[in-house]
């Protein structure tokens, strides 16, 4: 009767690496191979007097030496009745410990994403160094603050921009109001030319009122002279 076909599959048998005998007998041949997961292993074929798969787990063992043998699959073939009844028995197996693939590495986590700096609700252009002297032209460092806060307001539509101008107490009511109003006019003129955008604005003049600092010094009456600026959202 013809023997059993015995597979005890644990992992898949690869290429032969170059086919190089590690160990050879009257009696077997072992090869190192490497299996479909790229681990190290060896297998041995026992012929002739050899009659089971016993024998070449034997042969594995003389192989590994002082380290146990693990064995991962065998096979016996099954004869047909004409056939030598020499064929091979084959054991794959490894020396050590079973090794395992490495596992793969863990994605590194991805960085949390910063929330956007939100945008100021007011900036105020303050000083004599954002306009020159009873002027209402800007100066270079009044369009970089302007610039500045366009560039942060540039995805936002507001609901409205309201730009507040203010002197201070130097000069008669008359003509603060009128420059106060000049001044806040061409901050607002430059803001819609330059792409803040919003579904209302507004420019009002309130000359030396409400003042933020002493009229009686140089430095508060600096602080006085000043262009506010104010945005509220849709919300």
């Amino acid at each position: 009767m013809s023997k059993k076909l015995v597979v005890a599959s644990i992992l898949s048998i690869g290429v032969i690496a170059g086919c190089t005998t590690a160990a050879q007998g009257p009696t077997f041949n072992v090869y190192q191979i490497q299996t479909a997961n790229g681990m190290k292993a060896y297998r041995a074929e026992c012929h002739g007097a050899f009659e089971t798969v016993a024998a070449c787990v034997s042969a594995a063992q003389k192989v590994c030496g002082d380290q146990p043998a693990y064995k991962l699959d065998t096979m016996e073939r099954l004869l047909a009745p004409n056939e030598d009844a020499n064929d091979p028995r084959i054991v794959t197996f490894q020396c050590g410990a079973p090794q395992t693939a490495a596992p793969a590495p863990a994605p590194a986590p991805e960085p949390a994403q910063q929330p956007a700096p939100e945008m100021p609700r007011q900036i105020n252009l303050s000083g004599d160094a954002n306009f020159a002297t009873d002027s209402a032209t800007l100066t270079a460092k009044a369009t970089d603050t302007l610039d500045q806060f366009i560039q942060a307001g540039q995805n936002v539509t507001f609901k409205s921009v309201h730009v507040a101008g203010y002197t201070d107490s130097t000069g008669s009511a008359s003509h603060n109001q009128k420059l106060s109003e000049r001044r806040a006019q061409s901050v607002m003129s430059y803001l819609k030319s330059h792409g803040l955008r919003s579904q209302n604005y507004s420019a009002q003049g309130f000359g030396a009122s409400n003042p933020v600092a002493s009229n009686a010094t140089t430095a508060g009456r600096a602080q006085n002279r000043r262009v506010e600026v104010s945005v509220s959202t849709q919300q």
